[in-house]
């Protein structure tokens, strides 16, 4: 059995709405693998990112741009609130 970090397919999709989803599904579950060969699994806000593409609510473009939207919150370097000190002459 292959491990899977997604929800089961929806019922009522059809044979080509299926083959696509398993592919989504399959590329998302091994690009999770090569990652998790240098280090943890994804958080959960990535995962549900992962999860919303793999159910074609994304296209994997827009799974990017909210990935890096969601890293760039997180990690970027916060404005100082302080003024900065100008240089004495």
């Amino acid at each position: 059995m292959n491990k899977t970090f997604f929800a089961p397919a929806p019922a009522g999709l059809d044979a080509e709405q299926l083959a696509a989803r398993q592919q989504r599904e399959h590329d998302s579950n091994n690009a999770i693998a090569t990652l998790m060969s240098n280090g943890p699994a994804p958080g959960p806000e990535s995962l549900a990112i992962m999860q919303r593409f793999v159910d074609g609510e994304l296209t994997i473009e827009q799974a990017i741009e909210e990935t890096d939207a969601m890293l760039l919150a997180r990690y970027a370097p916060k404005a100082s609130s302080e003024a900065p000190v100008e240089a004495v002459r």
